[in-house]
């Protein structure tokens, strides 16, 4: 029996802890995203709203769905092939951060490129696919009602994550190309767009490789929980990465301003008869538009 537990409400436990970890991340930086960026549109702040909650309820309901079984029902070894309504519940939680998540990194791609808002669309449709496909997994996990009947749902569940990768692989080389034709000559806007790039490759590997392993091991390992590991912790992933790219922002206006350039002409060296000294100084500071619109 330790060695089905282990595989099974062990990887539950573990999750619970990264799990907890991320959430605590999360909230500090939503914390530090109000401090920082009182002036953002409401749109963006009920973005983060949204997110923020519907991470809260996920983290408790996994919570109280490993506190039915192994506290209410200790002992009851028939009760741990039950699944939870709690379980099944904050699964559509996930998936609605996931949703949520790519939508305003869709939303970003669109504001760098107005006129091919077609690539920033074709995104949003495909996130709303893979919540679908999220939507279908949920109502089966109901139906099913047993751990062990979980293979059954594995139509929906890979269809899920294999569009989930897809939009997270759209996501990250939209932004990417987007912000790579935003150099310029200038030396300052180039500083803020490549820690851009860099920022949005970091977020892509991070959700990318995370879609992929929720697939890997829902296929490879059947009857355990390996896979649940990756998923539960997926929306913490998608929390995260959305608030580090709202809160780099300021980090981005500090690399435009140390690396704006300022030359110094010396207009003329006089030197008239009294031997005094004449110093015509001329200062000429270099700007670009759009250090902005690539900080986002």
């Amino acid at each position: 029996m330790a060695g089905q537990l282990d595989k099974t409400f062990g990887v539950w436990a573990v999750t619970i802890l990264f799990s907890a970890i991320l959430l605590g991340m999360g909230l500090l930086q939503v914390y530090l995203y109000f401090v920082w960026y009182t002036q953002d549109k409401w749109g963006i702040k009920a973005t983060v709203l949204t997110i923020t909650a519907l991470e809260i309820a996920q983290s408790g309901l996994f919570f109280s769905a490993m506190y039915t079984i192994i506290i209410d029902h200790f002992g009851d070894f028939d009760q741990l092939n039950i699944i939870p309504w709690q379980a099944t519940t904050q699964l559509l939680l996930i998936y609605l951060t996931t949703f949520v998540a790519q939508s305003y990194f869709s939303y970003v791609i669109y504001l760098l490129e107005k006129k091919r808002f077609w690539f920033p669309l074709g995104i949003v449709i495909l996130s709303f696919i893979a919540l679908g496909a999220g939507v279908a997994q949920t109502i089966l996990s109901f139906r099913i009602k047993f751990f062990s009947d979980l293979p059954s749902t594995s139509a929906a569940t890979n269809t899920q994550a294999a569009l989930a990768l897809t939009c997270d692989i759209l996501v990250t080389v939209g932004l990417c190309w987007q912000l790579s034709i935003s150099r310029t000559a200038v030396q300052s806007t180039n500083a803020v767009v490549n820690f851009i790039i860099v920022t949005a490759i970091n977020r892509g590997v991070l959700t990318m490789v995370t879609a992929a392993l929720n697939m890997i091991l829902f296929l490879t390992k059947p009857g355990t929980f390996y896979f649940m590991f990756v998923l539960i912790l997926s929306g913490k992933f998608y929390m995260n990465s959305m608030l580090a790219m709202l809160n780099t922002r300021k980090h981005a206006h500090t690399l435009y301003e140390l690396h704006q350039v300022v030359p110094v002409s010396m207009g003329s060296f006089v030197a008239p008869n009294n031997h005094g000294v004449n110093i015509i100084v001329t200062h000429e500071t270099t700007s670009d538009r759009d250090a902005s619109k690539a900080s986002l």
